[in-house]
């Protein structure tokens, strides 16, 4: 089995809407390709953008404490990609975003009205991560190598900072200062196939270099936020049948990044949501096929951990009636 997969050439990414279906048999693998660096962040629908960005300042203002954690090591990593960030975006993107002397300005679109915000480290209220994050759809996290750890006995690379508004099924207050073998301790098969494989990748990471990679899975609702936390409080799930699976379910495919910073050693993560109903997909050229296809393969460990245990049959005979 193929442990880790990497494309090592620049490659044109995928455009939204993603379907990273990967053709059977199942094989555990990040499915790493990397990227040129006007890639880096995704930008497409703006009234997407608009709610997502909408939602995300709501969370940063009524549950900031639960969305941003940072431990003080990760303050020069945040600076150096928050420095990063400001340089990339009226660069890559000077429709929507301008700097001049000490100030990020977010220009106008839709309902939203503009900000601007400063850039003066010295001055700034906020953490450096927690204002990049402000900035774009994306989520943040900061990993920082074993021998930076409060007390050196961190194994590996640990999470020592985040900005993490929507998160898939996980709590960063859980996961904050843990190390990569804790963090990934739910996903299944991710120790005994992918654990050595991706510190070591990590370990020799390149400075500049950007990397993507993309997961999936089914969703019974539309919320952005899935914290693991208030998932657990819902009381019983819906039942799905092959009649309201399209109406019922929603692909949620989380397209991350990761890129080692030169200056400081620390890897960023960014992780962008897209959300797309079942019913709105599976016309799309090949997706019933794949989708019904990735939901046989997968082992039943997987089916669990990505909770499409409950309702794969009725998902696969729904999507019966779009393959070709």
């Amino acid at each position: 089995m193929k442990k880790y997969k990497t494309k090592t050439s620049q490659v044109k990414q995928q455009k939204y809407p993603h379907f990273p279906f990967e053709n059977p048999p199942f094989r555990l693998s990040m499915g790493l390709m990397k990227i040129p660096e006007q890639e880096w962040f995704e930008i497409f629908d703006q009234k997407e953008r608009f709610f997502q960005m909408k939602e995300k300042r709501k969370l940063l203002t009524n549950n900031h404490a639960e969305v941003f954690m940072a431990n003080p090591i990760a303050l020069k990593p945040s600076q150096e990609a928050l420095l990063l960030i400001l340089k990339h975006l009226p660069a890559i993107r000077p429709d929507l975003y301008t700097q001049k002397d000490n100030t990020i300005r977010v220009k106008p679109y839709l309902k939203f009205k503009g900000e601007e915000w400063s850039t003066n480290l010295n001055e700034n209220k906020l953490h450096p991560l927690d204002l990049a994050a402000r900035l774009i759809q994306e989520d943040l996290i900061i990993m920082l190598p074993s021998n930076s750890s409060n007390d050196g006995t961190a194994k590996g690379w640990w999470l020592a900072a985040g900005s993490i508004a929507f998160p898939s099924r996980w709590n960063l207050k859980e996961k904050f200062e843990q190390p990569m073998e804790i963090i990934h301790a739910p996903v299944p098969f991710y120790k005994d196939q992918l654990q050595k494989s991706v510190n070591n990748f990590f370990n020799k990471m390149s400075g500049n270099a950007i990397y993507a990679r993309r997961n999936w899975s089914l969703y019974d609702n539309p919320s952005l936020r899935q914290d693991i936390n208030e998932h657990n409080k819902v009381g019983i799930p819906k039942l799905i049948t092959s009649k309201n699976a399209g109406e019922q379910l929603w692909l949620r495919v989380e397209r991350q990044t990761l890129r080692k910073l030169n200056k400081t050693g620390a890897i960023l993560f960014t992780i962008r949501i897209h959300l797309r109903q079942l019913k709105n997909i599976v016309n799309e050229k090949g997706v019933a096929n794949r989708l019904a296809k990735v939901l046989s393969a997968l082992p039943p460990k997987m089916h669990k951990y990505k909770r499409t245990d409950l309702f794969s049959d009725s998902v696969k005979d729904y999507l019966s009636n779009f393959c070709n």
